[in-house]
């Protein structure tokens, strides 16, 4: 009987804590950083190829699970032809971020400042992996041929108060089109990669502000006729006055539904 009176007593303790007392908020923990490379290029800029087998390298040694770059046509050696890739996204980003004298390949790491010597790219994108960050980014999306639809579920979890904006990027790889060459010549059948082809959410994203649970934002939008879905991918990613918080990338699965 003692015993049970014991428990019983507990039991009845416990039922007199406060609702608002059982719960204790705590800060996310420091998160692993992933590094958006916001490549600002051009179908008609020769120095662009080199860049992009610069990011490539990096690819390579930091993984593209780690670093997300997404080739942003537009600027003063973008094609705007019908077989072109500059998007009218892409010429907002080039105004907002650019003076009519910059030149082309450059590329802004995490929103930081403009770098246009793409040989030295791979040093501020390790300062960027190496520097903590408490905002966790997750992103999953699935394809429907039906209709051509893309369903877009992303979860972010920060310091709750805190308010972002959080941007979604439709991107798609294996483009076969024309592209100057450093040689001097052009190549028809240039495989174009990590392309951005639209802004889910707006130019600028949508505001979010972190709770005490992960935010949950859901898109649903129909593919373009021109796009392959096979090769898109969605980007999301955070950011603030300060640069980019946090990235993730993920390839839609296929369903039937």
């Amino acid at each position: 009987m003692g015993c049970l009176t014991a428990i019983a007593a507990v039991l009845t303790a416990c039922s007199h804590i406060d609702e608002g007392e059982r719960l204790i908020y705590v800060e996310p923990a420091a998160a692993q950083r992933v590094v958006l490379v916001e490549d600002f290029t051009g179908q008609k800029c020769v120095n662009c190829p080199n860049a992009t087998n610069a990011l490539n390298d990096i690819l390579d040694a930091y993984g593209e699970e780690n670093v997300i770059p997404v080739a942003i046509h537009c600027g003063p050696f973008g094609l705007n032809t019908a077989t072109g890739l500059v998007t009218e996204t892409g010429k907002t980003y080039w105004n907002a971020f650019f003076s009519d004298t910059q030149g082309q390949p450059v590329a802004k790491i995490n929103r930081g400042p403009a770098n246009d010597d793409y040989k030295n790219w791979a040093q501020p994108i390790a300062e960027e992996l190496a520097r903590a960050t408490n905002v966790t980014l997750e992103v999953e999306a699935s394809y429907n041929p039906a209709g051509r639809r893309l369903q877009v579920n992303v979860s972010a979890l920060g310091t709750a108060g805190e308010s972002q904006k959080l941007q979604l990027w439709l991107v798609e790889d294996s483009i076969v089109a024309i592209q100057a060459l450093p040689t001097g010549g052009t190549d028809r059948q240039y495989v174009h990669n990590h392309v951005l082809r639209e802004a889910i959410n707006g130019d600028w994203g949508e505001a979010i502000t972190f709770g005490e649970e992960s935010v949950l934002v859901q898109k649903e939008f129909t593919l373009n006729e021109e796009y392959k879905a096979g090769n898109c991918c969605i980007v999301a990613f955070t950011y603030d006055d300060n640069g980019v918080t946090q990235a993730a990338k993920t390839k839609p699965t296929h369903t039937n539904d």
